[in-house]
């Protein structure tokens, strides 16, 4: 098939990219500029208009012409001092609004969303979130993504274009992005972590992983209307995340006793509630749908995804030293 995806040169879509390829379909990336060098797995690069709730439908189908699914990775992800709710609504909704409005003008009859945990919320206590559950994104990339969502499967029945929903939990792997770069780098100096208290359970997923899976999405016939949760099926706490980091990096995890209490005590104190919250409670996600009418299985566990991403990292950075 010939498949169009937007944010290909991005962290996740150059894993997509290269896993389509390697799967035999015919790959057309969706970027707004050019790329500085050759994307992997890519055949035919468009440069297509900024998304927004402004995009020019008309000649953003002219870049879809042809394609048999458009997957649309693209997104606003970072947070700004100011409008944030307005600019993550602009790009995140009315761009992707834009973007299936286009698909369906140009006649391209499937169209996959990758979403985001984020949409339901950033814990799931007891019970692992479902798609019976109730949404409660607590940031504006969460409620975007949930917002985007309901627009688009009102579009696509109206539209009839068959649409898949995936929400992946937290994407680790080569780049090493965001937090997980400042774990990398504070294993790799042995500075001491005040986590072995914490007792939780957080799903997550191998970007070699989430890759598979859009490609498993692409080629089963049909899929639920219902969102589909993503994860490695390997839930672990933070303290054991850590190790396992660093036993793939060679560098021990030395972490030491605090109490949770005290390390929410000091995340109000230091303006870091939510990433104490992130790292102290459960997110777990039933991904089994996915798998069942996917016919979709992991191809890395956890330890396997980490060993990858070390060996990426000391090839492109060295050993962290």
């Amino acid at each position: 098939m010939k498949v169009g995806v937007t944010g290909a040169a991005g962290f996740v879509g150059q894993h997509v990219t290269q896993a389509l390829h390697d799967a035999g379909h015919s790959v057309r990336a969706l970027v707004r500029r050019a790329p500085e060098s050759d994307l992997p797995g890519v055949d035919d690069v468009r440069i297509m208009p900024s998304l927004s709730a402004d995009t020019d439908t008309v000649a953003l189908a002219e870049d879809l012409d042809g394609l048999d699914v458009v997957v649309h990775l693209a997104a606003r992800v970072h947070i700004m001092q100011g409008g944030a709710e307005a600019a993550f609504m602009d790009t995140n909704v009315g761009g992707s609004i834009a973007l299936i409005q286009a698909s369906a003008s140009a006649g391209v009859p499937r169209f996959i969303f990758m979403s985001s945990v984020k949409a339901v919320g950033e814990r799931s206590r007891d019970t692992p979130l479902s798609a019976p559950s109730a949404p409660a994104p607590e940031d504006a990339y969460g409620r975007s993504k949930l917002a985007a969502e309901q627009a688009l499967h009102k579009i696509a029945h109206a539209q009839n274009v068959a649409l898949a929903i995936l929400r992946p939990t937290f994407v680790y792997g080569w780049p090493a992005v965001g937090n997980l770069g400042t774990v990398i780098r504070a294993l790799s100096k042995g500075i001491p972590l005040p986590l072995s208290a914490i007792d939780n359970r957080r799903d997550m997923i191998y970007v070699g992983n989430l890759a598979s899976a859009v490609v498993a999405a692409i080629n089963t016939e049909k899929l639920a209307d219902t969102p589909y949760f993503l994860s490695d099926d390997d839930a672990v706490s933070t303290p054991v995340f850590f190790r396992r980091v660093g036993a793939a990096f060679a560098k021990p995890a030395r972490l030491f006793y605090v109490p949770v209490w005290m390390l929410r005590v000091l995340g109000r104190l230091s303006g870091k509630s939510g990433m104490i919250e992130r790292l102290t409670e459960s997110l777990e996600v039933e991904s089994s749908p996915f798998r069942r009418d996917a016919g979709w299985q992991p191809a890395y566990n956890m330890d396997q995804g980490l060993a990858a991403l070390a060996a990426a990292y000391r090839k492109h950075i060295g050993d962290g030293d």
